[in-house]
């Protein structure tokens, strides 16, 4: 009896697990500054999530499936460990807009409202 190929064996189970589940990917904006803040009703907001902020770096150069330039941080708690942590990331976007101060921003994509990724964590610089 022939001894089974283990490469071929291997690389066909990856596969299988690979095709089987969906990918999440995350990405992080190391220095951007935020250019517009967005804020659509709250927790009744029914577009991108209730707030979202503009960045000078586009979400979209990291991971192609983020929309442009936008990021939501889900005030309508969708997302969000809670309303209260999207609103202190939105007060944390309006405090380096008003202080012109350069931001990080990690995001992930398989989270999104109407296209645009969450982000799940700002920092002011």
């Amino acid at each position: 009896m022939p001894k089974p190929n283990l490469n071929k064996s291997l690389a066909a189970a990856a596969l299988l697990i690979v095709s089987g589940t969906s990918m999440a990917a995350s990405g992080v904006i190391a220095t951007a500054t935020v250019t517009r803040v967005l804020v659509d009703g709250g927790p009744t907001a029914t577009n991108f999530g209730g707030c979202m902020a503009a960045l000078s770096v586009s979400p979209s150069t990291i991971l192609p499936s983020c929309g442009p330039n936008w990021v939501t941080f889900s005030c309508t708690g969708s997302f969000a460990t809670n309303m209260m942590q999207a609103y202190r990331m939105l007060d944390q976007a309006q405090l380096a807009m008003a202080a012109n101060k350069q931001v990080t921003v990690y995001f992930r994509d398989d989270q999104k409202h109407n296209g645009y990724c969450f982000a799940n964590r700002i920092d002011v610089k």
